[in-house]
């Protein structure tokens, strides 16, 4: 496993105590890795880090889930979706490394370091027009040689990727970062690294099996900012709010990016009791306010300008809004 000093989006950086530790090295498997698309590990959200020993911390890249699978000749999402055909170029630097699976990060790589999720979205010829280059992160090695590596410990499968990357590795396929050094890791979650692409931290035991299905103990720690938000309006009734539309307020006054709230708490619909007033009808705002890609439309009361409340939110945004849904913590009496 790689330890990175620099908390800067760096994708690989080879070196450190985890990689040097001398993984056991067990028989090659036998059994060939089934056909696509896997299922990928599920990742448990946490609020602080573990400190223990056994332990491998990764940062969370602000990309897409991908899993390449040579000799099945697909990309696919967490989801398993089909993505080979948008991304063709992925797969086929892939095949340099030979007969493998791998799980890893797809993201979006801006001329000025920043990572851009959006960008995904884009067609080659805007890419380019907007110097953005497409790179696979890659954390995991399920499959070598056609065999199924699942069942071994992850510090081998991660060791055996950082051999591999290293002797065939370039282009857009590369290995990402990772330290033993709890105190390192708790540098990749800031502000500073929220802004340039970096979610969080993704923590790994080192004795770990890649489950068939399920989760594995691995957990993330995402980058968390409180931020006052103008209530737009509500889901629900206004005497019993389900959920608000919000706009953040930025720190110089100006309104910024929109987004839908998570179902209230007892304790925040307490602050909103009696302040929010409705204006006349409904109106209908997109799906992917909700946090949702291609979530159904929705309906909502419009309320009256005035009311803004705390909200907790983890900063990645897209197209003007929030991608994911925020936290209300209390309204602000002022």
């Amino acid at each position: 496993m790689t330890e990175t000093d620099d908390v800067a989006v760096s994708l690989a950086q080879p070196g450190g105590r985890a990689a040097a530790a001398t993984a056991h090295r067990t028989h090659d498997e036998h059994v060939p890795i089934p056909p696509p698309p896997l299922h990928l590990t599920v990742v448990t959200d946490a609020a602080t880090l573990p400190r223990h020993e056994g332990l491998s911390y990764e940062p969370k890249l602000d990309g897409w889930r991908v899993c390449i699978h040579v000799p099945g000749q697909m990309l696919h999402s967490r989801r398993g979706s089909d993505l080979t055909s948008r991304f063709p170029h992925i797969l086929t630097a892939a095949r340099g490394l030979g007969s493998v699976v791998l799980d890893g990060e797809l993201v979006a790589l801006g001329a000025t370091g920043r990572l851009h999720f959006e960008a995904l979205y884009y067609g080659p010829r805007r890419r380019t027009a907007e110097h953005i280059q497409l790179t696979y992160v890659a954390f995991d090695l399920l499959a070598y040689r056609g065999r199924d590596l699942r069942t071994q410990p992850y510090q081998h499968r991660r060791s055996r990727l950082q051999d591999l990357l290293a002797r065939h590795g370039s282009g857009p396929v590369q290995l990402s970062a990772a330290t033993d050094d709890v105190d390192r890791a708790e540098q990749w979650i800031s502000a500073e690294q929220a802004e340039a692409g970096i979610e969080g931290v993704i923590a790994k035991p080192v004795t770990s099996r890649y489950p068939l299905r399920g989760n594995c103990g691995w957990v993330k720690v995402k980058y968390r900012n409180d931020i006052d938000a103008l209530v737009l309006g509500v889901l629900g009734s206004i005497d019993a709010p389900t959920a608000l539309l919000l706009q953040k307020i930025e720190q110089d006054g100006r309104l910024g990016p929109v987004g839908l709230s998570n179902v209230l708490s007892h304790a925040a619909l307490g602050t909103l009791a009696g302040r929010l007033r409705p204006l006349p009808g409904t109106r209908r705002a997109p799906g992917r306010l909700g946090g949702v890609l291609g979530g159904a439309d929705f309906d909502y009361i419009p309320v009256r300008p005035g009311v803004v409340v705390e909200a907790r939110t983890d900063g990645a945004q897209e197209w003007g809004h929030f991608r994911h849904r925020v936290t209300v913590l209390r309204a602000r009496m002022e």
